[in-house]
């Protein structure tokens, strides 16, 4: 057992309890998802006391050097105290430019010992608020860190920084994120890059990337726009293009009865996946809107491509949206790529390879069985059965590939909506699931198809921090503890002594434990504003 100290609250431990565990038994409301070291949300900064080597895994040198741990590996040898991260660091604008009448280009002082890479991202936070943008350059050449910032309607932090902010301002910056970016044992495969918008630069920096380490595949970088004034730095594309006889750039405008030479008319996805049809062996890579990130995927699994070899950075602004994801507009190809109810087409062919719905069944009882077990996955399925788990995802395919209104249960984003999920721990789930398909003896098409039904929800499941449950439209509380008077009898989650009926509780709005009147009172248990 341990005393902990956390900013002006004392906790003690119970012998072999996590720092985490302790913490949200005695009403201290840690951020968390993963709870097994994946995610890394619950991240905490030591002031003082002894870190045990497994509290620090998976952080990188640097981190741990300073004293960052994982309060959910965090088993305590002695006392502690510790405090909230503090990762922002404070960084001088070195020149903003203009590249049109809505996207501006911003050169920033990089931090000491801050290693990055094209195609990565950065968070830049101003008075709370933060946004997060991608790299557009090669640090390892370059000396300022290259942002692309494009005016957003209501955007409260792009209207600053195209009107308000200067050379020699001051910025608070953190990262950086993201696993969108070259890698040297792609040398020999071809790389097909997809961007709308400034999604152009994270492209750019990979490009450039790719080149300056002698790339030897095929090169083609497809930048979507609307209007013709968008293609911004045309003239360092094309001169790369002049440079580089593997690398090509092709500009692609939607929809124009007198296009100018040299650009295509058309989606931007429709006109790249049509000219290279077979993606086997290629690496792709997408940046920009959600929409056209989403359907990018599917388009590219559709053409061959692997899913661990398309990388993603998608241009999510939740709070400004003035329309759910769940009722999203048509494509941009004038296509309707989902059902009416949001959901992607049904595929009867599909259906029929999964037995009508037998060997779906017999798919998850596998997949489940190694879910539960597996030390990436198994977290996230705390105090879930895996009847439970396979019974719900059996009506939520079995819909999603038939149309059959059979599921009424949360949809993919408010059901992980807690859950801190990468791409990659996304991608190792899907893995495992094609792995169990293809043991059924579903056909390479098939597994395919079935990825990508389940691809359609990556934007809703993937996030570095939780979001809110929204139910109608009411956002319920994320965190925290709240009251409850007791309606049933219960047993309490600390304790585990009888709660009689109308006995007042504190209760973990996301966990549902509950705390009895006398445990709350021993540990003086604050109820947090919600």
């Amino acid at each position: 057992m341990a005393q902990l100290k956390y900013q002006d609250r004392t906790v003690q431990t119970r012998e072999g309890e996590s720092v985490l565990d302790a913490c949200l038994r005695q009403g201290v409301s840690l951020p968390f998802s993963c709870r097994s070291g994946v995610c890394h949300v619950c991240m905490q900064h030591c002031t003082d006391g002894s870190i045990p080597p497994a509290a620090q895994h998976g952080l990188s040198a640097d981190l741990s050097a300073q004293g960052y741990f994982l309060p959910c590996l965090c088993v305590p040898d002695g006392p502690m105290s510790f405090e909230p991260p503090e990762l922002y660091t404070s960084v001088l604008l070195h020149s903003k430019e203009m590249l049109t009448a809505d996207v501006c280009r911003l050169l920033i002082e990089p931090p000491a010992n801050l290693a990055c890479l094209p195609g990565q991202f950065i968070n830049l936070r101003r008075n709370g608020v933060v946004r997060s943008y991608s790299l557009a350059n090669v640090p390892e050449e370059d000396y300022f860190f290259e942002l692309h910032v494009q005016r957003k309607t209501g955007g409260v932090l792009s209207n600053w920084i195209l009107d308000e902010l200067q050379a020699g301002d001051e910025v608070e910056i953190q990262g950086p994120h993201g696993d969108c970016y070259y890698r040297d044992d792609m040398r020999a495969q071809p790389l097909l890059l997809i961007g709308t918008g400034t999604g152009l630069g994270p492209l750019l920096g990979i490009a450039r990337d790719a080149l300056r380490k002698q790339h030897q595949g095929e090169i083609h970088l497809y930048h979507g726009a609307l209007a013709y004034e968008s293609f911004y730095l045309r003239d360092t594309l094309r001169r790369l293009q002049q440079q580089h006889a593997q690398f090509h750039y092709h500009e692609c405008i939607l929809n124009d009865p007198a296009p100018q030479p040299g650009v295509q008319v058309g989606d931007v996805l429709q006109l790249a996946c049509g000219r290279h049809p077979d993606l086997q062996a290629w690496q792709v890579y997408l940046a920009g809107a959600p929409e056209m990130v989403e359907r990018g995927e599917q388009l590219a699994l559709q053409c061959g491509a692997e899913q661990a070899a398309i990388h993603t950075d998608s241009f999510v602004l939740r709070e400004l949206r003035a329309v759910p994801r769940d009722k999203k507009a048509a494509a941009s190809d004038g296509s309707s790529p989902e059902a009416a109810d949001g959901y992607p087409q049904p595929d009867p062919e599909l259906w029929d390879a999964l037995g009508r719905g037998e060997r779906l069944m017999d798919v998850l009882k596998v997949f489940y069985g190694r879910v539960h077990e597996d030390a990436r996955l198994a977290s996230f399925f705390e105090g879930v059965t895996k009847q439970r788990s396979i019974e719900k995802q059996y009506l939520f395919m079995r819909q999603l590939i038939t149309g059959e209104k059979i599921y009424f249960g949360d949809r993919p984003r408010n059901s992980h909506h807690w859950m801190v999920i990468s791409d990659d721990l996304f991608d190792y789930r899907g893995e495992m699931m094609k792995t169990c398909l293809r043991e059924h003896g579903l056909s390479e098409e098939m597994v395919r198809r079935f990825n990508a039904m389940e691809e359609y929800f990556r934007s809703d499941i993937v996030k570095d921090k939780p979001f809110p449950r929204v139910m109608g439209e009411i956002e319920l509380p994320l965190d925290g503890f709240d009251e409850l008077v007791m309606d049933v009898g219960s047993l309490c989650d600390s304790c585990e002594r009888e709660v009689p009926v109308g006995e007042k509780v504190l209760y973990h709005v996301r966990l549902g434990k509950i705390y009895c009147a006398d445990c709350s009172e021993q540990h003086h248990h604050e109820v947090p504003a919600s």
